[in-house]
């Protein structure tokens, strides 16, 4: 969460006056004068106003220690860890101090993707907005995560040609994801046509899936603990911004 300009206006004031009133405390317990506490705190605070400029114009011109946004998109089968993975790395890297965005597909479909199906070009459409908000995001010095299936390349491709995006695949095998199966889709999909709990243009069982070929990242999530694969995407990301 972002502090809005009034809020970060607000705790910045708050700060000085807290400073002003030590500070004048201080000085009058010390010399017992109105007089000289006012023109100490004046002197003082014209100061800090003068060296806070200048500490930040130098600091403004090293690059070291600063950090760019990221856009990551990543893919992979309904059910191979993408949201988990996502929401685990976020919350360790809000922690180190960075801003992070995790763009939830199924999340997403409840709102700004509310009109789209599961047609191929549906499916494009809806990778191409979530893409459009996470380039949005990683301009902003965001760390943006699309958590999706996103299971064609050559929409891939297209999401690449944005700025400093990379691609995460989700890597688990088929049938771990049947046994895992955490919401039953899976097993719907496999229900014989004209079945009422039927799911069709289901990834994987009755719609095409794209195996990324070049991937900046695969996590194999079926030969590993789920903490394991979170510290893998953590230093993968660190490492990209750095």
């Amino acid at each position: 969460m972002i502090d809005s300009t009034r809020r970060s206006f607000s705790k910045a004031i708050s700060w000085k006056f807290l400073g002003l009133l030590v500070l004048s405390t201080v000085v009058y317990t010390a010399t017992g004068s109105l007089k000289e506490t006012g023109l100490v705190a004046i002197i003082y605070h014209l100061l800090m106003l003068i060296l806070f400029v200048a500490h930040e114009r130098v600091w403004n011109k090293i690059k070291w220690g600063k950090t760019k946004g990221l856009f990551i998109q990543m893919t992979g089968m309904s059910g191979a860890g993408k949201t988990t993975l996502s929401k685990m790395v976020a919350n360790r890297l809000q922690k180190k101090g960075f801003k992070v965005e995790v763009l939830d597909g199924d999340e997403y479909r409840e709102g700004l993707c509310s009109d789209l199906g599961f047609s191929k070009k549906d499916r494009n459409a809806n990778i191409r907005r979530l893409g459009f908000v996470s380039k949005v995001l990683a301009r902003n010095s965001v760390i943006s995560i699309i958590a999706a299936i996103n299971p064609y390349e050559d929409v891939r491709q297209e999401i690449n040609q944005y700025s400093n995006v990379k691609t995460v695949f989700i890597n688990c095998d088929i049938e771990e994801l049947k046994n895992r199966d955490t919401k039953g889709l899976y097993a719907r999909a496999m229900l014989p046509d004209g079945h009422v709990d039927k799911v069709y243009n289901f990834t994987g069982i009755s719609d095409s899936y794209d195996i990324p070929p070049k991937p900046d990242l695969t996590i194999n999530t079926h030969l590993e603990a789920a903490d394991q694969s979170a510290k893998k995407l953590e230093n993968f990301i660190i490492k990209s911004i750095s």
